[in-house]
This record gives structure tokens, sequence and C-alpha cells, in this order.
């Protein structure tokens, strides 16, 4: 199975269209679309896919269109209350899904959870900037005592905004990095990047789950505005169920 993880920066609205657009041919086709009417391209579309930062703009414009037409489901199935949001896509049969608010964030954020036969699948987006730190911590522990608890294979993908040294103060338990298992290339380290600051935000996590490959993409500018789609990188899990 394959998984991809992205936060599409819905919050900044400069070239919102634009971007958000390439963004769906790097997830559905697995490459940008120069790149995808090449004669001979095969596409790579993956079975579950979390995208961070979603606004409805991007969502009624560009997202459900194009994953319905692929034949996924999204959840929510219709924009959240938030100004923005997060989203499951799915072309696996989903039992049930649920959203939960955090009982710490001062920016609304919450964790969604996707229940599939024999996989659990979480994402969100943790409290951000310097002074949520203590709250994302608070997060970062609900999830990892979550999957702990559970027999059940699960993973954990999305925007953490964790630091590094915050990462090594939390007790994983037998929950993985699947960066760190895989060898914590530093090709595929930096998933965040506005000018010269760098930094490894979006983070997967697993247990029971065996992972085939981990790769970052999704940084090349596309042509007409001389952008990435995002400030952020994508995260593809190619994996199994152990």
């Amino acid at each position: 199975m394959q998984l991809i993880t992205w936060n599409l920066n819905g919050l900044e609205d400069k070239y919102l269209d634009e971007r958000t657009e390439a963004a769906m041919f790097q997830l559905l086709l697995g490459a940008p679309i120069e790149k995808a009417l090449q004669e001979g391209f095969k596409p790579n579309t993956p079975d579950i896919v979390l995208l961070q930062e979603v606004v409805e703009r991007s969502y009624h414009a560009h997202i459900k269109t194009h994953f319905e037409a692929a034949g996924f489901k999204l959840f929510p199935q219709e924009p959240s209350e938030r100004s923005y949001f997060e989203v499951i896509a799915s072309r696996l049969p989903v039992v049930d899904f649920s959203y939960e608010s955090f009982e710490y964030s001062e920016q609304g954020r919450g964790l969604s959870t996707l229940k599939l036969d024999n996989l659990i699948i979480m994402t969100a987006h943790m409290e951000s900037m310097k002074p949520g730190s203590l709250m994302r911590n608070e997060q970062a522990t609900q999830i990892l005592t979550t999957m702990n608890k559970s027999d059940t294979p699960t993973i954990f993908a999305g925007d953490t905004n964790l630091r590094k040294a915050e990462w090594q103060s939390l007790n994983p338990g037998k929950v993985k990095d699947a960066w760190e298992t895989t060898g914590s290339e530093k090709k595929h380290e930096v998933t965040w990047q506005r000018d010269a600051n760098k930094a490894r935000y979006d983070r997967l996590w697993t247990k029971k789950i065996k992972v085939n490959k981990f790769e970052v993409f999704g940084g090349n500018k596309i042509p007409s505005i001389k952008e990435p789609p995002s400030d952020h990188r994508a995260i593809r899990l190619d994996f199994e169920c152990e």
C-alpha cells in the first residue's frame, strides 16, 4: 500500500489555485503534469492521502473534483467549520471516520482518524510556532499514547511542527519514526523550507507496520509561477501491515 501526507499551505492566498492544482497532479499521478504528459508515462496513484491546511476554496475547486474523479472518498465529506482543516482521502474501504479536538489547543487543532480493515490512519496539524511548544508536546503525547494502546497496525502522518529537541523529549514507546527507521537519509529529511530556513516538521509514525520505502517530494517549482506547490514537502510511504 502507498500513503502520502502533504501540508498544502492553504493559508497563503498567493497563487493558491495554481499551487493546489499542481499538487493534485503530483498526488494522483505521481509526477508534475509536464512529466505526466510525456509518452510512456505510468501513473503512481497512492491508496491513501492525508492533507493539512486545506481551505474551503481549495477543497471545492481542486481537491474534491480531482480525488472523487480518481475513485477516492473524502473525509470529511464537506468542508469543516474551521477556517482550515485536514482531509483524508482513501481508495480503500472505510469502516469509520472520526474527528476529535485536542484538549490543549489555542489554534483549534484536532486529530482525524480513519479506520480501515486492520489498519488505522491518523493525521493532524499540530500547534504552530514557538509559543505552541507545550501544547504540541501534549498533542504528540496524546497521539503516541493512542497508538501504543492499539493492537491494530497504525500510521500517524501530518504536520507536527515538532522541533528536534521536542521529539527527543517524548516517549514514543513502540511507535517508530519512519524517516529514522529507513536510515535517516539527508535527502529526505527536510519537509519545510522558506528561503534559507529548513525543518523536519512533517513526520510519519508507525506501529506494527513494515515500511518498504520512505521519500520526500514536491519541492520543484511550478514553471508558470516559479514557486513550489507548498512551503512544505510531501511524504510518500510504501508499506504493509505486519
